[in-house]
């Protein structure tokens, strides 16, 4: 290695703004205004311009006709990634892909392969229902009768997760391709080869475009983003599952109508205040990514707190209408007794108001 692992943080945070997480489109434009950031864009583009890169992939290609996908053709416009990146079609000999990598940010390369793990998981208490656009995080079981009309106490109790992870672990056919590629990398960049020891340490304070501070790791940000270590069984969260209408209670469907009815409220009375956040070419065409978390019940009091908290942040008709919602909801959740589910006046009310609601104000479901 000709740096320690001391030497490739400090050249990392040239490139990668420290105390910047990658949460939401406000912190992506916080690092995009970065110097840091400004430096690896430019790093980029000039990177697509280099002459070496051009001189491997022209050799590559002559030497393995028709088996070379160029996976770097975004770099001219300053665009994903610290390597040049591409990959061998080995169709032929075993029907794998043999990736390479090459750093234009630190001299080191990489030879790895996908490997793909099944993990076989205890399905949790953690159903999903979208309804009305909107999406519902159960945290109930698929067999309780409050729930599901018709559980299947029969349908299996576990699920094969299939995840993919990168390995470094070539097969006897697969090693001459990359000998030979190693060799012209190389001869061509006078680089070495990142050891995995190395490559896979976690870098501090720094996040990636899919990766939050604490999940980066030093070949994220010389190379690109994959998942490389093998994942355990408890790296892998255990699964819910996807439950469709009309496979609900009427007494859950009922829970359902209010809880969408009180967060369509909420989206409303919040969201130009999170719009304001945005830069201005967001503002025009941003979407809301409705998820709500529910134990399946209502639950008067929290409904009260949160109604009370809504308060309105300007004056267009949708903000009035919402308000004026919120009081009829409000009073209708305070005459509420709170036990059972809930009363028919209640659903029949939430019925009218989504029905009533204007189309263009619906929020876009997440997953």
């Amino acid at each position: 290695m000709k740096h320690s692992l001391n030497e490739l943080l400090d050249i990392i945070y040239r490139y990668y703004p420290r105390g910047v997480g990658i949460t939401d489109d406000v912190d992506i434009q916080l690092r995009n205004a970065t110097e840091e950031h400004a430096r690896l864009v430019a790093a980029r583009i000039r990177a697509s311009k280099d002459d070496r890169w051009h001189t491997l992939l022209r050799r590559i290609k002559e030497r393995f006709p028709g088996m070379v996908m160029n996976e770097s053709l975004h770099l001219p416009s300053g665009g994903c990634d610290g390597c040049y990146s591409f990959a061998l079609d080995l169709a032929e000999s075993n029907g794998r892909t043999l990736w390479f990598q090459v750093s234009f940010l630190a001299p080191y390369y990489i030879v790895h392969r996908s490997q793909t793990i099944e993990i076989v998981k205890q399905i949790r208490d953690l159903f999903i229902v979208d309804f009305q656009g909107m999406h519902f995080r159960v945290s109930g079981s698929t067999l309780d009768p409050r729930l599901i009309s018709n559980p299947d106490h029969e349908s299996p109790r576990t699920v094969p997760i299939k995840r993919n992870y990168v390995t470094f672990e070539l097969s006897l056919a697969e090693q001459p391709y990359a000998d030979w590629v190693a060799h012209e990398i190389e001869a061509i960049f006078g680089c070495q080869r990142m050891p995995p020891e190395v490559g896979t340490a976690f870098v501090p304070e720094v996040a990636t475009g899919l990766r939050i501070p604490g999940a980066v790791r030093v070949y994220d940000c010389f190379f690109s983003e994959h998942e490389w270590v093998k994942p355990s069984p408890s790296d892998v969260p255990a699964p819910g599952v996807s439950v469709g209408v009309t496979n609900l209670t009427e007494r859950f469907i009922a829970v359902l109508t209010v809880l969408r009815a009180h967060h369509q409220i909420g989206l409303t009375l919040t969201l130009p205040e999170a719009v304001l956040r945005l830069p201005e070419s967001y503002r025009q065409s941003v979407g809301v990514f409705a998820s709500v978390s529910t134990d399946g019940f209502l639950h008067k009091d929290k409904m009260l707190e949160q109604l009370a908290r809504m308060r309105p942040h300007d004056e267009s008709p949708e903000t009035l209408r919402a308000m004026a919602a919120k009081r009829e909801l409000e009073a209708l959740v305070a005459s509420w007794d709170g036990e059972g589910e809930p009363p028919a006046a209640m659903v029949a009310w939430a019925s009218s108001f989504l029905a009533n609601w204007p189309v263009n104000s619906e929020p876009v479901a997440s997953s």
